[in-house]
């Protein structure tokens, strides 16, 4: 069993982790993923201490888990549920999702704005949050050039085993 980090972790790490959340989140569009034994897919992202892995079944709808890890002991997680829409033209979606992602974030969430607008394909992205990097829930969404959701996703998590 791993020891846990201790109740001042976040406190005393909070912006060290909230950049690396984003680091992580913007390196799901540029790590290749890999398919595991158990039928999962898997990214990882490293940097100095910190590690960051997201796991998902494959499917639609699909479901998946983020663990971060400093100096190899789980401290966030974030679970998420998300759904593409048969209609919907998935490399368009991907592509405005990696914009948004990589857009400055003046909002404090961790994950995408709360809203951007994709001038390559008309899309529009959409993000909800309650909470801090410490407790949290919410969700996205992805919205063609007639208002039509194309893409869902529901987020939860926070810190874990520190204290």
């Amino acid at each position: 069993m791993q020891k846990p980090l201790g109740m001042n972790f976040i406190k005393e790490h909070m912006e060290e982790l909230a950049k690396f959340v984003r680091e992580g989140v913007n390196s799901e569009f540029r790590v290749r993923p890999v398919e595991t034994e158990d039928g999962k897919w898997l990214q990882t992202y490293e940097n100095g201490d910190w590690s960051y892995y997201n796991s998902w079944l494959v499917g639609e709808p699909s479901s998946g888990e983020v663990v971060i890890r400093y100096k190899g002991s789980p401290c966030w997680s974030m679970s998420y549920r998300s759904e593409m829409m048969p209609y919907a033209n998935r490399a368009e979606v991907y592509s405005c999702l990696r914009d948004a992602m990589e857009e400055p974030n003046e909002d404090g969430y961790f994950r995408g704005p709360s809203e951007f607008y994709s001038k390559k394909n008309h899309y529009a992205y959409y993000n909800s949050q309650n909470g801090d990097i410490a407790k949290f829930s919410g969700h996205e969404r992805v919205k063609d050039i007639d208002g039509d959701v194309v893409f869902r996703i529901r987020y939860n998590g926070g810190a874990i085993g520190v204290y």
